[in-house]
Parts: structure tokens; sequence; C-alpha cells
């Protein structure tokens, strides 16, 4: 069984997969995963070099992550086309990761990704959970963490509304798991 961990900015994703990992199951986490192929794939270290140059992706790397993100976060033709680059190494690389931990006995296998739908990992999941947290929680959360501004962590809490849309309209089981902090965690989160 695959179960989909996601949720915005600051809900706790993060916080449930640590949780699941102490208690010995197997969590893929798409963020560090996506950063590893992108660093050791040929066919990526090659697009980002033939499109971008020296700059971001000296041949054969290594790449430079913050020419890359100006480069990509400013325009959604080039942050469509480095996703369609990297997603799809990525969903093979979680159906190879969940066929070796399913042969060697794992009966639930979690996929953590903040775009699990537009990804297209939600249509691999059995299961789809959502960690969610009321806005204020989540913006003290990453205030805590990152040093940005109200009004940037705001937008970046909008501009992932529309993933959170696409998860509840998917047609894959859904639990949802409050991490507001009013209502213990531990408990919502099934052994």
């Amino acid at each position: 069984m695959m179960i989909g961990i996601c949720g915005g900015i600051g809900s706790g994703k993060s916080v449930v997969s640590r949780i699941l990992r102490l208690r010995g199951d197997a969590v893929y986490d798409c963020d560090l995963e996506a950063k590893r192929i992108m660093d050791s794939s040929e066919e990526v270290l090659s697009a980002l070099n033939v499109r971008y140059g020296d700059a971001v992706c000296p041949s054969g790397g290594p790449i430079c992550r913050t020419e890359l993100a100006r480069r990509v976060f400013g325009s959604d033709e080039e942050r469509l086309w480095l996703n369609g680059l990297v997603h799809r190494l990525v969903r093979e690389d979680v159906a190879r990761w969940h066929a070796f931990m399913s042969a060697s006995g794992s009966r639930r296998c979690f996929v953590e990704s903040a775009i699990l739908a537009s990804s297209g990992l939600a249509a691999m999941c059995d299961e789809i959970w959502i960690v969610t947290a009321s806005e204020e929680v989540r913006i003290a959360r990453i205030k805590e963490r990152d040093s940005l501004t109200d009004e940037a962590i705001i937008s970046r809490i909008r501009s992932q509304q529309e993933e959170t849309k696409l998860i509840e309209a998917s047609e894959v089981r859904l639990r949802v798991i409050d991490n507001s902090g009013t209502i213990p965690l531990l408990p919502q989160i099934p052994t």
C-alpha cells in the first residue's frame, strides 16, 4: 500500500513523516530525493546546461541552485519546464522504491510531497493523508524556521491552495490530520 502525505508549507507534513519513520515505516521524501536525482541524473544536468548554460549548470554539474531558483520561480513557463523534466524521474524513482520496499516486506510505504497532485504522484497512491494547520499556526512556524516576510509567507500559502483543491478532487481515499496543536497529533496517525 502506498500512502501520500501532503500539506501546505508549515502544516507539519515533515513532522508526520518523522513520526512514521520512528515507528519503522518507510517514507520517501520527494524534496530530498528530487535534489538527489537532479544532482546525479545526466539527463537533468545536460538539459539544464543546454537551457540555461554554465551559470546554472556547468557541463557535468554541480547545479547552482540559487541561479536556477532565480530563473525558474520567476516564470511559470520555466517552472513548468523544470517540473516536466524532474517529476517524471521522481515518479519512476518512487515506483522502483515502492517495488523494492514491498518486496522487502513493507506493508505500508509513504510518499511525502508538497505537490503530490501536480507531480502525478497522487495517482500512484492508495490513500492520501492531508496534514492541515490553521493559517496563524503555519505563519508562526514558517517565521520561526525561515527568514521570510509575512507577505512572502502568505504568498506561498496562497500559491499552494490549488494543490489542495486538486488533492480533494482526486478519487483517492483521503484522511485529514489536524496539526494545529488543538488536538493531539499521535492518535490521528494510524499504526
